[in-house]
């Protein structure tokens, strides 16, 4: 089998994911190509492929608008092909299933058919920092679950998300967060303190960022990914309305005795705890 994973990854979750799927789906015996969406270029044959992977994180409820535009560039598939969807963010909400409805509605005009979705939690690049703690624990969880889940993808066994209520209605609604982000991200600003890396310029995945006459301009494409701000040493960014949900600094996953985040211990409290023993059930085999 030859799959091919087409991914965006705002700060790394995502990615490190699609890996440990790339590498499980090549112990299996597969042939298996990753393609980061902001490369630009795609130069992939689909043809050549069995099954198409669409990778993300979700923002807003959804697929970022870098992702949904992507899917709309894909060529039509002249016999129907498997698709499966694999996604990230940092609460295990069921709200978070409805956003993969857009680009698989896409997909499916173009004869790619939604035979698996995997949502896996990791930790917050915004709202609020998660202990390492924590982020260890999501990781851990996801690298046991992505075997599994793995062999799901190969054998043929469909696996799909709960459908929510009113989700496309929903999915539509949130999806003003392509609009909001773009006006949102002209208000970035860099604070005293930035040492001049230029690390957000590089860095960018829509080149959103330049320096002109010595001062940081920020455009109108921004994605809302927060990559900017969560990596900048000097975390001197400012990311407008949205400044105290900022979350600054890599997480460190190999540390399983982090403390626990206090100030938000009871946020999703029950939500975490369904999501992670559902999870240890499944690993399990139960």
């Amino acid at each position: 089998m030859k799959v091919l994973i087409c991914y965006f990854s705002g700060t790394g979750n995502t990615r490190m994911v699609v890996e440990k799927y790339a590498e499980e789906f090549y112990v299996n015996g597969c042939e298996v190509d990753t393609y980061k969406i902001e490369d630009g270029n795609f130069a992939f044959d689909l043809s050549q492929y069995d099954a198409l992977g669409i990778g993300y994180p979700i923002h807003a409820f959804n697929a970022p608008s870098i992702v949904v535009d992507f899917v709309k560039t894909l060529p039509k598939s002249e016999v129907a092909k498997k698709l499966f969807i694999i996604k990230s963010s940092g609460e295990p909400l069921s709200i978070n299933n409805i956003s993969s409805y857009k680009i698989a509605s896409i997909l499916k005009r173009k004869n790619y058919i939604l035979n698996n979705e995997y949502h896996y939690v990791m930790p917050y690049n915004m709202i609020f920092r998660h202990s390492d703690a924590m982020a260890f624990k999501m990781w851990d969880t996801a690298q046991k679950l992505i075997p599994i889940d793995c062999k799901e993808i190969l054998s043929g066994k469909t696996v799909k998300l709960k459908r929510i209520f009113m989700g496309r209605f929903l999915a539509w609604l949130f999806r003003i967060e392509h609009w909001g982000g773009r006006f949102n991200g002209k208000k970035y600003k860099v604070k005293e303190g930035c040492i001049n890396c230029l690390k957000c310029v590089k860095n960018c995945p829509v080149q959103n960022i330049s320096v002109k006459d010595g001062k940081f301009v920020f455009g109108k494409k921004c994605l809302m990914c927060t990559r900017c701000s969560f990596q900048c040493p000097a975390n001197a960014i400012k990311i407008g309305w949205f400044e105290k949900w900022k979350v600054n600094g890599a997480y460190n996953f190999n540390n399983p005795e982090g403390t626990y985040q206090k100030s938000h211990k009871n946020y999703c409290k029950r939500s975490y705890a369904k999501y992670f023993a559902r999870s240890e059930r499944k690993i399990n085999g139960n």
